[in-house]
């Protein structure tokens, strides 16, 4: 039988543990008085500590995960294995990142935190500690105590980071006179501010505030920022947090929720932001400038000018999304609907409907050899305005010259204003476009000479625009074609031809009209076709044959880009309701680079004679009119002023040479080296797409991109 411990040895026992015990409180009650209390709670959404009304705000959750090592992110061997990224990183883009310091940095960064890690033995690790749970930082680009704002020589901001434990304890420390020598040491000076402390980093110009409230610490250069997220997390009425405005609910939360709903993805892994992309001087100076509806070499600007008014972006609210093979970015555009133009307004008045409706027969019917399309809804008689508005005054002027010799409906068109008033009952209000390489027809007559010849030889893609027809207004538009037919002189054609579109088991019963006038460019014709609830023109008769193909596929075998494997990844997250959509496939896209490249490669300072030759017709009228109006014609010239040398042939000569150089211009040196990142760039797409949903107030959207691996 065992005996008995002395009771001596249990007082002994006794005493030791209830003074080690005695210990360990008075030590936990040190550290909770003086380093920090680790039975503090949490904040409960970090979101709610940002004031409203920042210039930029950016939050990343879960970053430690986007890193094996850092500063080298997880996907960074999968994105070396794309196609074109080497010409990338080797070209002029991966030159701007070198130059703009963007490698030092993460260098630097990635040593910073190499030496952490050492100097507090492993105790801290900025990534796991720090960074990794939570990061946000937002902040001003604009000084508010002066009216007008003025832009700030500094922009002030604020870093919010979830942190663990070891931070919170550092922090406490931080705030001992041995801790701060430890750190003055080691180039860091800190001082004590109350409950804050005042950081001045080695070679730091500026000093920061640092912040602990619970489990988030605030670091930033602008104290009174910091006092407002801390009236937020005290509750006060006069703040409201960024996390509760309209702009992040429903551009960022909403949104991002949704599109983890369509890939199953949860928690989904992304990045929220939100800016006032006019708050920037760089931005709002760029915005005043482009584009610019005036701009007098760049008729895509001038188009672009039309849809486009970035003064009126107020805010944009997003994510960019990740998903394994993929990512994303969706989100919304804030508007100032008074900065619209009459046709903007009316643009973004567009009503949604089901895509099943309006937008899947469309995409059936783009081929799958297509490099780009694109659907709108919107009013198809105020496009059509704006698009003629977006031409040159000199081309204006000859096309309604043009149309001021024909008739319509029975009656005389004095311009195309009118005649677009007079087409719009007969359309829909919605406007595609499909986008291919140029394929030119070289197929030639029995006399050798090429059955659609083309003066001004350029890479410009085939394009098809199409429009939706009301019931009834097929009517219309085929007295649109029979005018076309019967004023084809008039309107330059030299050649027409209605031919019917082929297949194995016969011919496909819509004809397509086709007119030849050299002077289109490109491709050297129009083509226009009426069939069921659509109206098509289109600057290649080929590419109308193979919309017509694809229309069809259980005639002729042909595939829509409906059939393309990305398209199915694409069709799953489409809402049920849009009102504009973008498809861009890079290989085919690719096809068309090329041909600009090679055409910049073919580039000379000296007219083509052939291309002179071609355009000075047209050229010859417009001088006339612009210089010479007193004549009716060019034979009504004196022929000392039409001879080699003379008045006329001298102005005549310049405006060819000028219209070579608008033409050519865009291929310097630095422009080829530009087209060559574009191709690179291209290269690591596989397929992309962009959708809209437009408001008056809003532009919500939503993109895709599937790279392109090797």
């Amino acid at each position: 039988m065992a005996k008995p411990k002395p009771k001596g040895s249990r007082r002994i026992l006794r005493k030791v543990g209830i003074a080690v015990g005695g210990l360990v409180l008075f030590l936990l009650l040190f550290v909770a008085a003086f380093v920090f209390n680790p039975f503090e709670g949490a904040l409960p959404e970090m979101r709610d500590v940002v004031p409203r009304g920042i210039n930029f705000f950016v939050c990343k959750e879960r970053l430690a995960d986007d890193f094996a090592e850092f500063p080298k992110p997880r996907f960074w061997d999968a994105l070396a294995e794309l196609r074109g990224f080497g010409e990338l990183a080797n070209g002029g883009l991966g030159r701007a990142f070198e130059q703009a310091g963007v490698p030092r940095l993460a260098e630097q960064a990635a040593a910073e935190f190499a030496r952490v890690r050492a100097e507090s033995g492993g105790f801290l690790d900025l990534m796991r500690d720090a960074l990794g749970a939570e990061v946000m930082v937002a902040g001003y680009e604009q000084d508010y105590s002066q009216q007008p704002p003025q832009p700030l020589a500094v922009p002030q901001w604020c870093a919010y980071a979830r942190v663990t434990w070891r931070v919170k304890a550092f922090f406490g420390l931080a705030r001992f006179g041995f801790v701060q020598a430890q750190l003055r040491q080691s180039g860091v000076d800190v001082l004590t501010d109350g409950g804050d402390l005042i950081v001045k980093l080695p070679g730091a110009a500026q000093q920061l505030h640092v912040r602990r409230v619970l489990d988030v610490v605030m670091v930033g250069n602008h104290k009174p920022l910091i006092e407002q997220s801390q009236r937020l997390i005290d509750g006060s009425r006069d703040e409201e947090p960024i996390g509760r405005m309209a702009a992040y609910t429903d551009g960022v939360q909403q949104r991002v929720e949704r599109w983890a709903d369509a890939h199953d993805q949860s928690p989904p892994n992304h990045v929220d932001f939100v800016v006032e992309p006019n708050a920037f001087d760089g931005f709002r100076r760029f915005a005043d400038a482009w584009p610019n509806p005036q701009a007098k070499d760049d008729m895509n600007e001038r188009v672009l000018a039309a849809f486009l008014n970035l003064r009126g972006w107020q805010q944009i609210a997003g994510a960019v999304t990740f998903m394994e093979g993929a990512f994303g970015a969706t989100g919304q555009v804030g508007l100032n609907s008074r900065q619209h133009t009459a046709f903007q307004s009316s643009f973004y008045k567009a009503e949604q409907e089901s895509r099943e409706k309006w937008l899947d027969p469309f995409l059936s019917m783009v081929p799958e050899s297509a490099c780009a399309a694109a659907a709108l809804r919107m009013p198809a008689g105020e496009f059509l305005n704006a698009m003629f508005d977006a031409l040159d005054e000199r081309e204006r002027e000859l096309i309604d010259d043009m149309v001021r010799r024909t008739s319509f409906l029975g009656q005389n068109v004095p311009n195309v204003r009118e005649l677009i008033e007079r087409l719009r009952p007969a359309f829909l209000p919605r406007t595609g476009f499909v986008f291919r390489q140029n394929d030119p027809v070289l197929e030639k007559e029995d006399s050798g000479e090429l059955k659609i010849p083309v003066a001004a030889r350029s890479p410009m893609p085939q394009i098809a625009w199409v429009f939706w027809l009301r019931p009834g207004g097929k009517a219309i538009v085929d007295e649109f074609v029979t005018m076309l037919r019967t004023y084809g002189s008039t309107f330059g054609f030299r050649k027409q031809w209605l031919l019917s579109v082929p297949f194995a088991g016969g011919k496909l019963p819509e004809p397509v009209n086709e007119f030849t006038n050299p002077q289109i460019p490109g491709t050297g014709e129009l083509a226009v076709i009426v069939f069921r609830e659509f109206f098509v023109l289109s600057n290649s008769g080929p590419l109308v044959y193979d919309l017509l193909r694809a229309r069809h596929p259980n005639l002729t075998g042909a595939k829509s880009i409906r059939d393309l494997p990305t398209f199915r990844d694409v069709e799953r997250e489409l809402p049920t309701e849009l009102n504009a959509f973008v498809w861009l496939h890079g290989g085919n896209l690719l096809l068309l680079v090329d041909d600009y490249i090679a055409f910049a490669a073919a580039d000379s300072e000296q007219p083509d004679a052939e291309w002179m030759l071609q355009n000075r017709p047209a050229v010859e009228e417009s001088v006339r009119r612009q210089r010479f109006p007193q004549f009716a014609s060019k034979a009504s010239i004196p022929k000392a002023k039409t001879d080699p040398g003379g008045e006329f042939d001298v102005a005549v000569v310049a405006a060819l040479r000028e219209q070579w150089r608008r033409e050519r211009s865009g291929f310097t040196a630095e422009g080829r080296e530009q087209l060559q990142q574009v191709r690179a760039f291209v290269q690591t797409i596989e397929a992309a797409y962009l959708q809209f949903e437009l408001e008056n107030n809003a532009i919500r959207f939503q993109a895709r991109v599937a790279p392109a691996v090797r």
